[in-house]
């Protein structure tokens, strides 16, 4: 049951505190507590567009947590519609939802034997290169084998990050309810190479050859040294979504596929 509500609002858009304030008052006079500050919500209902849901992911500690996005952005592939909001969200608290289990992937830098930083994402990680110079990037499978390859970068994604940064360059759509982990270079120098779908369970290193940085879902950096070793796999956790729409029509009505 759905009792402790955080509101997450992207605060760049243009009247977006009246909204927060009216969802705000409808929950209160369904008697739900709406936090303050993020402590332990069952919900986190996000007002913008797919980054706002992005931030909340990076917040979430708890297995059993759900998010609803609320589109007032753009895109808005993983938000839901801000029209009749009213009835949706009591329909919400009704308990008339279904939830769309969402893999996360979750990464490790090593330097000098010691762990210095750790993130999750729903989308993708891309490590790319700094400056004008190519880079040569080494990627270990499970400790078994390895590929290198001289280009920009790499993506690591899930298959909801398989419709963000890796459908732009040229990976594949993979239904997002799957498990799986998505490779896709980024301008390789090569014809070889080519993107690659792996098990969930598998085990990611990645090595450069020169100074670079890491993208989390595309809002948060960190630069990353040559002899830095990345590691990345599945989280624990997943992102609870509450998506009305399905991926299918998602796709015809956002990205006009098939059109």
């Amino acid at each position: 049951m759905i009792e402790r509500i955080f509101i997450l609002e992207n605060k760049k858009i243009k009247g977006i505190e009246k909204e927060k304030k009216k969802i705000e008052n409808l929950l209160k006079s369904c008697g739900k507590v709406v936090e303050k500050e993020f402590e332990k919500p069952d919900l986190i209902l996000t007002l913008g567009g797919d980054g706002t849901i992005l931030r909340a992911i990076r917040m979430i500690e708890n297995k059993k947590t759900l998010i609803y996005g609320i589109n007032y952005g753009k895109i808005g592939f993983l938000t839901n519609s801000s029209e009749n909001i009213e009835e949706r969200i009591k329909n919400l608290l009704n308990g008339e939802y279904k939830i769309s289990e969402r893999m996360l992937l979750e990464l490790c830098v090593e330097r000098n034997g010691k762990n210095i930083y750790k993130e999750k994402v729903l989308n993708d990680f891309l490590i790319f290169r700094e400056g004008i110079r190519i880079l040569n990037i080494e990627i270990f499978i499970d400790e078994k084998e390895k590929f290198d390859y001289r280009g920009d970068g790499v993506l690591i994604s899930t298959p909801t990050g398989s419709t963000a940064h890796s459908l732009s360059t040229g990976g594949p759509i993979i239904y997002p309810d799957l498990e799986s982990i998505l490779i896709t270079p980024f301008s390789p120098y090569s014809l070889s190479i080519r993107p690659l779908v792996l098990p969930p369970e598998t085990k990611i290193k990645i090595r450069v050859s020169f100074k670079s940085k890491i993208i989390s879902d595309g809002q948060v950096e960190f630069n990353i040294e040559k002899d830095d070793i990345i590691k990345i796999k599945k989280s624990e956790l997943k992102a609870n979504l509450i998506i009305e729409d399905s991926f299918l029509n998602k796709l015809i009505t956002k990205f006009n596929f098939g059109k």
